[in-house]
Parts: C-alpha cells; structure tokens; sequence
C-alpha cells in the first residue's frame, strides 16, 4: 500500500484518539535549547503568572523566567546568543531577557498610542529591531524599528493593513513579509493580508488576500520563495469555525488547503504555528482545538501526515533539521517527529516544562543559521 493510500485509510483511526503514538526510527534531539511563554496558578497567592520557559533538551534542565506578561513571539540577538526579545500578543509588554543570569534585562514601552502586536524580530547586522505594533484607536499596523542596544524608537513605517501580528524579515533582509488580521468579517474594506515590504524604501511590493475571507491570516514561513500562511476563523466568527492552511509555491498563487476534507473539516480554531522543512519542503501546523499537527507538500500541496496531539502548540525544526520539536497538552509537554517518517520518535516527550504558550522558538538551531548567514 504507497503512503497516500495508507494516509487515506487511517485518517478516520487517527481522529479517534486523544494521542496516537508511533515510535519512529530516529534518535530524539540532544543539546536543543528551547524557550516559550507560559503561564500558571500561583497556589499561594491563587494569581495567575506568566514566564519565560527555558528547557535544555541535552541536560534536561527547566527553568523560568518570571514576566508580568504572557511572552508569544521570541527573537535572538544575532550579536549576542544569550539575549531574547520578548514579545505580547496584544498589549504593553515587551522586553529584552538575558540567558546569562536567567533574568529580565528591560521592559520596552510600546510606541505612542500603539500596543505590540505580537512578534518582532532583528535586522541581519542586528543593529534594529523591528516589532508589529498596532495603533489603538485606528488599529492601523506599523512596524516600528529600535536600537537593538538601547532600545530607543528610531522610525516607523506601515504595515498596509490592519492589526498586523507576524512579521518575517526575507530575502537577505532587505524584505519584510507581514500578516495584517484585518477588520472582523463584516468590514469589508480591511480584509486579512500579507504584505510586502520593502525595508528601506518602505515601500509596498506586493499585498495578497487568501481566497476565502472567513479567515484572517496569523503567522507565516517562508523559504526561498515558498509561503505558508495559518489562520483562524476571522474576528466576527465561532470559534469553532476551522482555521486554515495556505501555501504559495515559488512564483505560484497562494492557495488554501481544502483537501483531504476528513482532516480540513476538522481544524476547528486556529492554525497557530507553522515552520517549513526546507530539504524535503514539509510544512508543519499546529492545530491546538483540533488536536493536531498537520505536515504539507509544498511541492504538491497534499497532505503527507497528521499526528494526534492533544492541544498542539508550538512547532520548531530541532537543530540539526531532522525532526521538529511540538509542545502539546495541558501537562505543557515537549514531542519530537521525524522529518523521514512524519511519526513522532520514542523516548522523545518531556513534560512539565512550563511552556504552554502559542509558540516554540529554538535558540540552538538559529544560533546555526545566523552563523551560516
């Protein structure tokens, strides 16, 4: 039986489980070093808290940070290998932490009249940092620009669309590529986007649309050329709409996976993290409502798998790029799947790490990438 017939077969099995685990060929990561946000119920002041979780998948240490904030988006000094910049989803907090000492380096003030919007990320020299924000009153987006050393505000330009959240430097860098949410559903001027643009000029290349305006577009990967976009039922909508998966191929349209319909139907909520295998051209998803991780062709634009996860989170290429690193379940646990067999590898979970938050960010593969840059 090829794996498209077997895949077919087994899709209804696979959505009968809570957890189906498969153990893979490979060996799981060692020496990986991984941070997210997260949250818990202070017993002894029955508060909720938020954290910085670090977990060093070598040693197996855990430890946390604590921040008056819930960290989402996480982007590594390219100058300095020990310093994060944090960022909230939607609201004031921002700040710059030091894995030296394990402590919180500064909070960084939003910009006037403006909230951070979730993620941000430096230039190629790291000189800048440039983070999504959104005005309060107009919710018109703007990428502001620090200091990456002082932090001070040093410019703005728009973002060409409403309620920006990801944003990806592309191209050597001299591109941003960012999601604009958009109005809810009944605003039919300010429609979900991803825009282009071009950092120095600040000016917009490009401004693409998915093709159902049901959903909004979240976050992105993007490798040479190729675009992936995951999304949630648009502002206005139940939650328990499905989200959505978008793949642009190099030089093609952008199109929203519809097929098979067994798994399509059943990615209720968002599509929160994705990242992009770049060897084998695999995207994986991160569907938290729908207990899913779904891994896409980019090439063909066909599912190749889906592993049951229990409120899947977080999605990362370990650092070596043979498998990627997923934080599911309410126990705030670490899985890894094979890049070959798409199955998760045995011995591989670790628990009670503390991130639980919506995203993943691997410190030791992006030290590799910026030293390959």
């Amino acid at each position: 039986m090829n794996r498209r017939k077997f895949l077919n077969a087994s899709l209804s099995a696979l959505l009968s489980y809570p957890l189906l685990f498969f153990p893979g060929q490979a060996q799981a990561s060692y020496g990986d070093i991984v941070v997210g946000g997260g949250m818990y119920k202070n017993l002894d002041t029955n508060k909720i808290e938020f954290l910085l979780g670090y977990v060093d998948l070598g040693s197996y240490t855990i430890k946390q940070i604590p921040l008056n904030f819930l960290p989402h988006g996480i982007a590594l000094d390219p100058n300095n290998y020990k310093r994060l910049f944090v960022f909230e989803k939607v609201g004031p907090g921002a700040c710059v932490v030091n894995l030296e000492d394990f402590n919180l380096e500064q909070y960084i003030p939003p910009s006037k009249d403006c909230y951070f919007y979730g993620h941000g990320m430096p230039n190629k020299d790291g000189s800048l940092t440039f983070q999504t924000e959104t005005n309060i009153f107009t919710e018109k987006g703007v990428i502001s620009i620090r200091d990456t050393k002082t932090l001070q505000l040093v410019g703005q330009f728009p973002t060409y669309g409403e309620k920006p959240h990801d944003c990806h430097l592309i191209e050597n860098g001299k591109i941003m590529a960012i999601t604009n949410a958009g109005g809810p559903i009944d605003d039919i001027m300010e429609k979900p986007s991803v825009t282009f643009v071009d950092i120095e000029t600040r000016k917009l290349l490009e401004k693409i649309e998915l093709d159902s305006h049901a959903f909004n577009t979240g976050h992105l990967a993007y490798h040479n050329g190729d675009l992936v976009v995951v999304s949630a039922p648009r502002e206005g909508l139940s939650e328990m709409n499905i989200g959505a998966v978008s793949i642009r191929k190099k030089n093609h349209k952008l199109i929203t996976m519809t097929y098979p319909e067994l798994i399509t139907t059943k990615i209720y909520g968002e599509a929160l993290s994705v990242t992009i295998e770049p060897t084998n051209r695999i995207a994986a998803v991160t569907h938290p409502s729908g207990n899913l991780v779904t891994f896409w062709s980019i090439d063909t634009n066909l599912l190749l798998n889906a592993v049951s996860l229990p409120h899947a989170r977080g999605v990362v290429l370990n650092a070596n790029g043979k498998s990627f690193i997923i934080t599911y379940g309410k126990e705030a646990s670490l899985i890894e799947v094979d890049i070959d067999t798409l199955l998760p590898i045995d011995n591989s979970i670790v628990k009670n790490t503390f991130i639980s938050g919506s995203h993943l960010y691997n410190i030791s593969r992006e030290r590799i990438l910026l030293k390959l840059n």
